[in-house]
């Protein structure tokens, strides 16, 4: 019996795709529910104005991407630019996925809130946001980047 040459490379293709690491898995039923249990916190601590306490949910070094804003870089950084937002009088979110796998999440969802620039009548903002947390080894999921866009037009100058 005489071995075809073009069985060597198929041999070594297949040991080396039987060798290669798991993919991470996805994420489980408690990741989910502990990342929107997260969400469920933010929102709280939004509707308080507790910035401390909201920034706190960020990592120590989290990106933080406003709408019509530079990006602002680490967790002091995002509760001073909290703390400077006109007032929120109303905060809602809604989830609309969560995924990942491995030590990443993300999740995307809506919102709408109700702020009072100074001198100015309130506004109801629409918009989306995406949400990336990494898993510490303690189990949290602190955000580590996270933008949110409003659907409405911007202003006019």
């Amino acid at each position: 019996m005489r071995s075809s040459p073009a069985l060597i490379p198929i041999t070594m293709l297949a040991a080396a795709l039987a060798c290669r690491p798991a993919p991470p898995a996805g994420l489980s039923d408690a990741d989910r529910t502990a990342l929107r249990a997260a969400t469920d916190s933010f929102v709280q601590r939004v509707r308080r104005a507790d910035w401390p306490a909201a920034a706190k949910l960020f990592g120590q070094t989290a990106v933080f991407m406003p709408m019509q804003q530079r990006a602002v870089t680490g967790q002091a950084n995002i509760e001073a630019w909290m703390k400077a937002f006109p007032p929120i009088s109303a905060f809602d979110v809604k989830v609309v996925s969560v995924d990942g796998g491995g030590d990443i999440a993300y999740m995307a969802g809506i919102y709408i809130m109700t702020i009072t620039p100074p001198g100015g009548k309130p506004i109801v903002d629409t918009g989306k946001y995406l949400t990336v947390s990494r898993r510490q080894p303690d189990g949290s999921w602190p955000i580590v980047a996270d933008i949110f866009n409003s659907d409405l037009a911007p202003p006019k100058h």
